[in-house]
């Protein structure tokens, strides 16, 4: 309920915030794209709210002036760190990542100008921050270079002769959140209400487990940069202290700092004065990872052998005379990096090799990738796509089938990427192949029922299964577990965005299942249920819908979340008689499965 308080002196503030161009505009240009980084992904693309995003910005508007702005549910998900021990990371739907977006564009100006140096970074969308192996001119001698790479990826203001790296013991799950809203309050004139707004959202989209009440201690741990931008500005009084003490030279990446200083009692003293401040706001620097780098010590730490090695190599093409020697060496160069991985970069150089292996197509390492997968969690993602960039082959093919034979799953993630990696592939239909697929989701589904089902579990099996499988296997799957997929809203979802590639196939039973979910309640399902059926009645296709579909540099491979909008405008009969937009599918897709269910759906050849 409104107040005359909200009335007279807030609304005022929100009214000019809240324009309905500018929360279109943020949606286009940020959040729509943050969303399609996120681990998870949505299997229509979030695009129900993007093809309407125009009326949907109005209703956020309305929504926040009514003072009716209520925050969903957001989705939760695990990611193993090691060990099985994993981090609680959030996703949080896209009115609040909007809303909290346009929020943070307003304050963000205001909140940078109290940070005391130009050395630390939060968001990875507005800074590109180097890494120590980037340093130029690896011909110079080391004592030149160790002074390179203070200048030059530190940003030190003067040389210096130790390197000092430290970082915080659990940070993110450590910030007090009352004393982060003090200090957050304490940054310039931010009308109260915009705080209150922000703080809301946050303690909403925060884990709070068993019916628990909020804590107010963690900030959710996710990749939009409206929480960054939080973790980033608590740490301004570790900036004021650390550019008293070291003259500015040092470097801070969130909760990674880098200083240097000319004498470890210098260090002592300055790591000191900053686990003071940190203890005033209940924080401690994590010492097992605070160390104190001499240039010998550098040089091993900073990996500088393998980073010569690896920087000999930046020009070197697949097409080469030498290639074969060359594989042979990355391969044996890489095996041996992992004789000792006590280095502080020894993973940053371990995805340099893995990133240098997948540009060159170098087919050697198949045969340890399974066990390094394994073994090193912080690797899989790079494992993963170098298995992308070398595309379906028998031995790929094989080295998945290992993965899946040889790993314990912990997380809500891991089986996912896996499942999303052979969506990527473009696997041809013969016998060969269609054996794979078929061991391939006999191994996933065994995940599903090894233990209790798991939301994350099924999801990935359902995201498998919308590409690969024959629509009547595709409907039988999704109306024998009815009853636990409409447990869960964010599956209720992923699973609504499937039915676009079924809905001519068996209209009837289709439309009774959408129709359900319209009468659910749960608003992002009931607006993507609405927009199948919307779809399925379109005359032709718009501009807006036929750019996302058909862009004009075509994308290799076509993702599957497109594919099933595709869908959703095709069951059209008057979309897809039209001799432009057949030749347009036909043009725009090149995997051989989506073009054998065109074919079979919407009898497009």
């Amino acid at each position: 309920m409104k107040t005359e308080r909200f009335n007279h002196l807030r609304k005022s503030v929100l009214l000019a915030i809240f324009e309905k161009q500018k929360i279109v505009d943020v949606w286009r240009k940020i959040v729509k794209n943050q969303l399609r980084y996120m681990d998870l992904k949505d299997l229509y693309d979030h695009y129900d709210f993007n093809y309407n995003i125009e009326d949907r910005a109005l209703a956020i508007r309305n929504e926040i002036l009514a003072g009716t702005y209520k925050v969903s549910q957001p989705l939760i998900y695990r990611i193993e760190k090691k060990f099985g021990v994993c981090r609680h990371v959030v996703i949080p739907q896209p009115i609040d990542a909007l809303v909290l977006q346009v929020l943070v564009e307003t304050i963000a100006e205001k909140i940078l100008a109290n940070q005391p140096s130009e050395n630390a970074f939060y968001s990875r969308d507005k800074h590109s921050v180097s890494q120590p192996h980037q340093v130029e001119e690896y011909g110079l001698s080391w004592r030149k270079q160790w002074k390179k790479l203070q200048k030059e990826i530190y940003k030190f203001h003067s040389e210096k002769e130790l390197i000092v790296v430290t970082d915080l013991s659990n940070y993110y799950d450590s910030i007090d959140i009352n004393e982060l809203r003090k200090v957050f309050s304490s940054y310039g004139k931010i009308d109260e209400v915009l705080i209150d707004l922000l703080f809301r959202i946050l303690e909403e989209i925060s884990w709070k487990p068993d019916y628990l009440p909020y804590s107010k201690r963690g900030l959710p741990t996710t990749n939009i940069e409206g929480i960054r931008l939080l973790a980033h500005s608590f740490l301004f009084e570790v900036d004021d202290v650390l550019k008293e003490k070291t003259g500015n030279s040092f470097t801070r990446w969130m909760d990674d700092i880098v200083f240097g200083v000319n004498s470890k009692k210098e260090a002592i003293e300055t790591l000191s004065a900053v686990s003071d401040m940190l203890k005033s706001r209940g924080l401690a620097l994590n010492l097992a990872k605070t160390n104190i780098y001499d240039e010998k010590q550098g040089y091993f730490h900073f990996q500088i052998e393998d980073n010569r090695f690896l920087d000999e190599l930046e020009n070197v093409k697949v097409e080469d005379e030498d290639i074969k020697n060359i594989s042979e060496n990355v391969h044996a160069s890489f095996l041996k990096h992992f004789e000792d991985t006590s280095a502080k970069y020894w993973d940053k150089v371990a995805k340099r090799y893995i990133t240098l292996a997948s540009r060159l197509k170098i087919n050697n390492l198949l045969e340890i990738v399974s066990e390094k997968y394994v073994d090193y969690p912080g690797l899989r993602g790079s494992l993963l796509m170098y298995l992308d960039n070398i595309g379906y082959t028998n031995d790929t093919s094989q080295v998945l089938l290992k993965i899946l034979n040889t790993i314990d799953i912990f997380d809500d993630v891991s089986l996912y990427q896996i499942c999303n990696l052979v969506t990527h592939w473009e696997i041809p239909v013969d016998r060969q192949s269609s054996e794979f697929l078929k061991e391939f989701e006999e191994k996933i589904i065994s995940f599903l029922f090894s233990k209790e089902m798991s939301p994350s579990n099924f999801y990935s099996v359902l995201w498998f299964k919308a590409k690969y499988n024959h629509h009547e296997d595709l409907l039988n799957f999704i109306q024998k577990y009815s009853n636990f997929w409409q447990t869960d809203s964010f599956l209720r979802r992923q699973v609504t965005s499937v039915l676009s590639r079924l809905l001519i196939i068996n209209n009837i039973a289709v439309s009774k299942i959408l129709s359900a979910q319209i009468s659910s309640g749960i608003n992002n399902t009931v607006t993507l249920a609405n927009q199948i059926f919307q779809f399925s009645d379109l005359e032709i296709l718009d501009k807006k819908l036929s750019f996302y579909l058909f862009p004009e540099k075509k994308q290799h491979p076509y993702p599957l979340a497109k594919f099933l909008v595709l869908c959703s405008a095709l069951n059209s009969e008057q979309v897809r008689n039209k001799p432009e937009v057949r030749t347009k599918v036909t043009e725009s897709i090149s995997d051989p499965y989506y073009l054998r269910w065109i074919d079979v759906q919407y009898n497009i050849r």
